[in-house]
C-alpha cells in the first residue's frame, strides 16, 4: 500500500513540475513581452506607469478568481508581483543611456 501511495504522489509531484515549468516559462516570456513594451514606451517618450492598465491587468485577475473559485487576493497579489517586475524592468530600460550616448561617451573617454 505504501508503495502505491509513493507512486501516486511521485505522478502528481510530476505534474506539477511540469506545470511549474511552464509556469516560470510563461512569466519569463511575459517579462520580455515587457521589455518590448519598455523600448516602445522610450522610442516615444511615454510615462512607464500606465495606471489604468495596471487596473485592466488586475481587474482581470480578479474576474478570473471569481469564474474559476479562487481567491481574488491571491491573483491580484500575484498580479502585484508580477507588475512590480515589469515596472523594474521598464524603469531599467527606459532609464537607461541610449545606445549612441553610450557610443559617444565611450569614444570620448579614449
Amino acid at each position: 500500500m505504501s508503495q502505491d501511495i509513493d507512486n501516486r504522489l511521485r505522478s502528481l509531484r510530476d505534474e506539477l513540475d511540469e506545470i511549474d515549468r511552464r509556469l516560470l516559462e510563461s512569466i519569463r516570456d511575459r517579462i520580455d513581452v515587457c521589455a518590448r513594451v519598455a523600448h516602445v514606451k522610450r522610442a516615444f517618450d511615454i510615462p512607464m506607469m500606465q495606471p489604468a492598465r495596471v487596473g485592466v491587468v488586475q481587474e482581470r485577475a480578479r474576474v478570473f478568481a471569481r469564474a474559476h473559485d479562487l481567491s481574488e487576493e491571491f491573483l491580484v497579489s500575484v498580479y502585484s508581483t508580477l507588475i512590480a517586475e515589469a515596472c523594474r524592468v521598464e524603469d531599467a530600460i527606459i532609464e537607461s543611456e541610449p545606445a549612441v550616448s553610450r557610443t559617444a561617451s565611450n569614444t570620448q573617454r579614449r
